[in-house]
């Protein structure tokens, strides 16, 4: 049984405070996944397939016409990943696979990754920014959370642990 992925979500309020009714995962664009050296974790960083419906008016003054996210998922196990050139449009989906478990998928034609999951999925590190000509996402970024936004303006590098191990 495919789930809603907003039912997972542990930490919600930021996220509905943008989408009242949040995309499906189909068509998103995948730019990272991130195995977490600490544990059995991994996170996907991804730009959803609809700009949020409730921007910030500073949003829509700047241009941005993308919304990106982080999605954490943790006590993970059986994982596979097949092809890997980023970015990718791909559909992630997720099935409840046992008690308090869930399959993740992520496929495309040059992506395939599957993995098992807790079912407790948190999200983080939301921006949104104005995708380049070429697709890519280096440019201005203005980010939800608190801590984010002062201490970023655009993505930081691959070796901010901060950033990429931590949501």
């Amino acid at each position: 049984m495919t789930l809603n992925w907003v039912e997972l979500i542990q930490n919600l309020k930021e996220l509905s405070a943008l989408y009242p009714a949040p995309p499906p995962l189909h068509a998103v664009t995948l730019r990272s996944v991130h195995l977490n050296r600490y544990g059995p974790a991994v996170t996907l960083r991804m730009d959803l397939p609809e700009f949020p419906q409730k921007p910030p008016a500073e949003w829509r003054e700047a241009g941005f016409d993308r919304f990106q996210c982080q999605l954490r998922f943790i006590a993970v196990e059986h994982f596979g990943m097949e092809g890997w050139r980023p970015p990718v449009t791909a559909d992630l989906r997720l099935d409840r696979c046992g008690a308090n478990r869930i399959r993740v998928s992520v496929e495309s034609p040059d992506l395939r990754l599957t993995f098992e999951a807790a079912d407790a999925v948190v999200i983080g590190h939301m921006t949104a920014f104005a995708v380049s000509q070429a697709g890519a996402d280096d440019g201005p970024h203005r980010f939800v959370g608190k801590l984010d936004s002062r201490k970023f303006n655009s993505l930081p590098s691959l070796d901010e642990k901060t950033f990429y191990e931590r949501i």
